[in-house]
């Protein structure tokens, strides 16, 4: 009998003993893959990363394909001639992308200078003229005063804008864009020349007349000429009614200030008067437009302080020969 339990005994301890080799021989294979298996988890991790985690690449190519858009976008409204609007910026262009406008700005004017020779310019506000505009103005003094629209204008050297390097945009054609733009300019300095920087309904028309622009302008009709200039910011006309009393009055819009401006004005008197003008030519220009202040301030570089009148002298000589001009003007 204790030969028999002996053994027993003993071949339970051998058995004991190939299952503890077996378990240690399972334990390092599972070690062994262990490794391999934390391998392929961490590449099926990456694997689904969705793309806008991979932060700094997708964060530089998302901004810089927002500045090609606003790029295109202010390219297309120029060509249009309609303001750049902050608005339709930030949802036909930005959309959904989370990025800064400031830098997205900042940028594509880089572009536009570098690459096309432009630059985006802040238009100016819409000026109240009626005393209805002004009473809803004092309502809203509190109002945000950031950038709200720009349009695109050169910066090209003077001696590379010749319309055989820069032609028109052929919209219809090249003679019909050239002389609508004539069209524009000559408006708004006869607007711009007034005294009081703005002129009314019948007075324009009377000037048209005597340009024949009804037979002169190639484009369409005089009214719808001029409705689309005023759709495109060139003129702005407003409407005062008091009464039974109605005035209309035509003043420079936006875009006619910083597309065509005092320079374009003063461009086109020199060219009409040509190669002999008047001696106090540039004075009167000057006093016309207001310039003779920024150049008495010292603002144009390269002339005199004594060659300018004194502001004195301006303010007295200024209203007589606008008086004179105005009366002038009535009898024609």
């Amino acid at each position: 009998m204790p030969s028999t339990s002996r053994r027993h005994h003993q071949a339970e301890e051998e058995e004991e003993e190939e299952e503890s080799e077996e378990e240690h021989t399972q334990n390092n294979k599972r070690r062994r893959r262990q490794p391999a298996e934390e391998e392929s988890d961490e590449e099926e991790a990456l694997e689904e990363v969705p793309e806008e985690m991979d932060v700094d690449g997708d964060e530089a190519d998302s901004q810089d394909q927002v500045v090609k858009k606003l790029v295109r976008y202010a390219l297309a409204c120029e060509y249009q001639r309609v303001p750049i609007k902050r608005a339709n910026i930030t949802e036909k262009v930005m959309s959904k992308q989370r990025v800064p406008f400031k830098r997205v700005f900042e940028l594509a004017q880089m572009q536009l200078k570098h690459v096309f020779g432009m630059q985006m310019v802040e238009l100016p506000g819409k000026e109240k003229f009626t005393l209805k505009e002004r009473r809803a103005a004092q309502k809203t003094k509190g109002a945000s005063k950031t950038s709200t629209s720009w349009i695109l204008t050169t910066i090209l050297p003077s001696q590379y804008r010749n319309p055989a390097i820069v032609p028109p945009a052929p919209i219809s054609s090249t003679s019909e864009e050239a002389a609508y733009i004539a069209l524009c300019t000559v408006i708004v300095a006869v607007i711009q020349l007034n005294p009081t920087n703005s002129i009314p309904d019948h007075k324009l028309v009377r000037y048209l007349n005597r340009m024949n622009a009804a037979e002169n302008m190639p484009m369409d009709k005089t009214a719808n000429v001029l409705s689309k200039m005023q759709r495109q910011g060139y003129i702005v006309k407003t409407v005062d009614r008091s009464g039974d009393d109605e005035t209309i009055d035509w003043r420079v819009g936006p875009r006619g200030k910083v597309e065509i401006g005092n320079r374009g004005i003063e461009g086109l008197v020199k060219a009409v008067y040509g190669e002999a003008p008047p001696e106090d030519l540039q004075s009167r220009i000057d006093r016309s437009l207001g310039m003779d202040i920024a150049r008495g301030r010292g603002e144009d570089e390269g002339e005199e302080a004594e060659d300018e009148p004194e502001p004195e002298a301006e303010q007295s000589g200024g209203p007589s020969r606008r008086r004179s001009r105005r009366r002038n003007a009535d009898d024609d």
